[in-house]
C-alpha cells in the first residue's frame, strides 16, 4: 500500500536514539537492545550493597518495571520499523502512543524519591545517576524526534533506496527539510543531558550498557547538524532547483601526482534533479589538438610556482602537481573555458582505487574490449595492463575513454544502493582520493566541512596541517609498483614534528612497454625501471623546515623552494631503483601557542598507504573532534 504521513494533535513524538537507527544495521539493533540492561547490572550493585531490606526491595520492583517498560518500548520501536511500509495511517499511531506510554512510565519510575537516594549514594551514585540521564535523553529523542522521523521514513525506505535508471528521486529529501531543524535540535538537548556522563568512573556492566546509546548520540549530533545546514545545499548540487554541470577527472597513480596522478582523462556530467547525464569527456590529447595545450590561463605566484616543474600551469597532465586542489580546478575550469567555451559548477576527483570501490557496489562493467572490468581488477587493468596491451598514447587514451564511458553508463542505468556507495565514497575520502572544488561558496563550505576540499589550509585555526607529496619526473607509468608508508613523530620540548616516509619500488622484470618504463631517465644515466620521484615537504603557516632528509635531492639543479597559500615547502628529487627502499624525511619548527589537530595530508598511491602518528605528538596536537 502507499504510505502515509503520520500526524499528531499532541506534542511530536519522537523517536528515540533508535528511532535514527530506522535504518537498522546489527550495531544499531544491538544499541537499542542494550541499554534496558543497565538497570539489571545496577541491580546488582545496589542489592548487595544496600542494607536496608525494605529499600532494596521497593528499589527492586521499582527497577524491575522501569526496565520491562523500556524492552517494551524498545521492541514497539523495531515492530514500528518494520511494519512502516504495511502498517496504516491508525496503526502507526497506535504503535507511536504505545512507545510514548512506556519511556514515559521508565522516566517516572526513575525519578522517584529511592533513585534520587540512591544518587546520593558514595560510589553507586553515578552509576544511578548515568541510568537516569541516559532514560531521560532517550524520551527527548522519543518526544520530539520520532513523529518527524516517521514523516521522513514514510515516504523514503532506506532499505530499498536505491539508483535506478540514473538517479535519486529527490522529493522526499525535499519534504524532509522542514524536519530536520526539530530533529536535530531534540539530538542536541539529548547529548546536553548525557555530556556530564563520565563512563571511566562507572562500574563496568552500566559503562558497558550506556557506552553505545551515548557514543551514538555524540556521533547523530553533529550529522544533523550538518544536515540541517547543508541539505537545502545537496539538493541544490544534486540539481533541484536547475541543471548543475560538473567535470569529473580521473587521477592516474601509476604516474604520481601529489594529489594522486596524472590527469589526463576527463568527463563532463549533469545533474537535473537527481538525475546524471553526459556529456563530453577528453583526454589530454584533446587540448594538443585543440591548441590550447601549452598555453598559460591562470597566473600563479612566483613563490608558488617555483616549487614546481615550469609545466604546472601550462599542461593539463602536471595540473596535480599542486596539493592544493581548488588551484587544480582553477587551471581546469581556464583551459576547458578557452578550449570549448564550457564552464562548470565544480570539479571532482577521483582515481581507479575509488572506482573499484564503486563496483564493489554497483557490480562489474563490460568494456567495450569484451572484458569485465571489476573491483578486484579495476587498478591493476587500468594502471598497468592498458599499458602493455597499448604502448601507444593514443591507443591507451582510447581504451580509457571507453573504460570511463563504460563505467559511467553502467553507473547510471544500473541498479545500486546509494548508501553503500556512500560508504564506498567515504573510504575513498579517508584515503585522501577524493577531492571536490565548487564555485558555488555554500557547496564549497560543505567539500571543507566533510574534508574532501583537497586544499592547503592558509591558517591554523581549525587543523594543523603537515603534508608530504610526490610528483613523477621519469615521465612514465612506473609508480603502479610503488608502496609507501609514513610515520610523524614528535618532540614536544622542541616543538617540532618530523615526517618520514619509506619508498619502495617493487616493478618486476614483465613490464615491457615504453609508456610504462620511464622516458626522462636515460639523460641521468638511469635505468628506464628507476622511479625519479620530486618529494614535496609542505610546513603549516606559521612554521618553517629545519631539516630534511636527503639534505640535497639526487639532482642538484632540481632543488626547489617556495610559498603556497601561505604554507613553506621544499622540493627533493630522488632515485627509487627497481627493488630499493628509500627513506625521506623532513622536520618542522611549529608556531608558538596552542596548535589545531594535527592533519597529515599525502599522496593517495596505487595501494594503501600506512600511516602512523607516534604517541609523542599528543603533547603538541590535541585529539580531532
Amino acid at each position: 500500500m502507499a504510505r502515509g504521513i503520520v500526524t499528531r494533535s499532541e506534542p511530536e513524538g519522537a523517536q528515540t536514539g533508535a528511532a535514527v537507527d530506522d535504518e537498522a544495521t546489527p550495531v544499531q539493533a544491538r544499541r537499542r537492545r542494550a541499554w534496558p540492561w543497565i538497570v539489571v547490572a545496577l541491580l546488582t550493585v545496589l542489592v548487595g550493597g544496600v542494607t536496608v531490606g525494605a529499600f532494596a526491595m521497593q528499589f527492586w520492583s521499582e527497577a524491575q518495571r522501569a526496565r520491562a517498560a523500556v524492552e517494551r518500548a524498545a521492541v514497539g520501536i523495531e515492530a514500528l520499523r518494520d511494519d512502516l511500509g504495511d502498517a496504516d495511517e491508525a496503526q502507526l499511531l497506535a504503535a507511536t502512543d504505545e512507545i510514548q506510554a512506556n519511556v514515559t512510565l521508565a522516566v517516572r519510575t526513575v525519578d522517584g524519591p529511592l533513585w534520587d537516594l540512591a544518587s546520593r549514594v558514595p560510589f553507586i551514585g553515578q552509576n544511578v545517576d548515568a541510568v537516569r540521564r541516559v532514560t531521560h535523553a532517550v524520551d527527548v529523542l522519543v518526544e520530539r524526534a520520532l513523529a518527524p522521523g516517521l514523516q521522513f521514513l514514510s515516504a523514503t525506505d532506506f532499505d530499498d533506496l536505491t539508483l535506478d535508471g540514473g538517479g535519486i528521486d529527490l522529493e522526499p529529501f525535499r519534504q524532509v527539510q522542514s524536519s530536520i531543524p526539530e530533529i536535530a535540535a531534540a539530538f542536541a538537548d539529548a547529548q546536553a543531558i548525557v555530556a556530564p556522563i563520565d563512563t571511566a568512573t562507572l562500574l563496568p556492566e552500566v559503562s558497558d550498557s550506556i557506552s553505545d546509546i551515548v557514543s551514538f548520540i555524540d556521533l547523530a549530533t553533529p550529522a544533523l547538524g550538518v544536515a540541517e545546514t547543508y541539505l537545502p545545499t545537496l539538493l541544490d548540487m544534486a540539481g533541484s532547483g536547475g541543471t548543475k554541470t560538473y567535470l569529473l577527472i580521473f587521477q592516474n597513480n601509476a604516474e604520481i601526482r601529489a594529489t594522486g596522478g596524472n590527469p589526463a582523462a576527463s568527463m563532463i556530467v549533469t545533474l537535473t534533479d537527481g538525475k546524471l547525464g553526459y556529456v563530453d569527456q577528453a583526454s589530454s590529447q584533446t587540448f594538443y589538438d585543440a591548441g590550447t595545450q601549452d598555453d598559460v590561463y591562470v597566473a600563479l605566484p612566483a613563490e608558488t610556482s617555483g616549487l614546481y616543474l615550469a609545466t604546472l600551469a601550462k599542461h593539463s597532465q602536471d595540473y596535480t602537481f599542486t596539493p592544493d586542489f581548488p588551484t587544480t580546478a582553477q587551471l581546469f575550469q581556464a583551459l576547458w573555458t578557452h578550449t570549448t567555451g564550457a564552464t562548470f559548477d565544480g570539479v571532482v576527483s577521483i582515481d581507479p582505487v575509488v572506482l573499484s570501490y564503486m563496483l564493489a557496489v554497483a557490480g562489474p562493467v563490460t568494456l567495450g574490449t569484451g572484458e569485465q572490468l571489476t573491483a578486484d581488477n579495476a587498478v591493476s587493468v587500468l594502471l598497468r595492463d592498458a599499458y602493455e596491451r597499448y604502448p601507444e598514447g593514443r591507443d591507451s587514451d582510447q581504451f580509457f575513454a571507453d573504460a570511463a564511458k563504460q563505467v559511467f553508463a553502467h553507473l547510471t542505468t544500473s541498479t545500486w544502493d546509494p548508501l553503500q556507495m556512500l560508504e564506498a565514497l567515504k573510504k575513498g575520502a579517508a584515503e585522501q582520493r577524493v577531492n571536490l572544488a565548487f564555485v558555488d561558496p555554500e557547496a564549497q563550505a560543505l567539500a571543507v566541512e566533510l574534508g574532501v576540499d583537497g586544499a592547503l589550509a592558509s591558517d591554523t585555526t581549525t587543523q594543523t596541517q603537515v603534508g608530504i607529496y610526490l610528483n613523477d619526473s621519469s615521465v612514465g607509468k612506473l609508480e603502479y609498483h610503488l608502496t609507501t608508508s609514513i610515520i610523524a613523530t614528535c618532540d614536544a620540548a622542541a616543538r617540532t614534528i618530523t615526517t618520514t616516509m619509506t619508498l619502495a619500488n617493487g616493478i618486476g622484470d614483465n613490464i615491457r612497454s615504453n609508456y610504462t618504463l620511464g622516458l626522462r631517465n636515460g639523460r641521468f644515466g638511469l635505468p628506464r625501471t628507476t622511479m625519479m620521484l620530486d618529494v614535496l615537504f609542505f610546513a603549516p603557516p606559521g612554521a618553517h623546515i629545519t631539516d630534511t632528509v636527503p639534505a640535497v635531492g639526487d639532482v642538484a639543479r632540481w632543488e626547489r623552494s617556495g610559498v603556497e597559500k601561505g604554507n613553506t615547502a621544499v622540493s627533493k628529487t630522488v632515485f627509487v631503483g627497481k627493488g630499493e627502499t628509500v627513506t625521506t624525511a623532513f622536520t618542522v619548527a611549529l608556531p608558538p601557542g596552542d596548535l589545531a589537530p594535527l592533519r597529515l595530508r599525502h599522496t593517495p598511491t596505487a595501494t594503501a598507504t600506512s600511516v602512523t602518528i607516534d604517541p609523542s605528538c599528543a603533547a603538541l596536537f590535541p585529539a580531532a573532534g
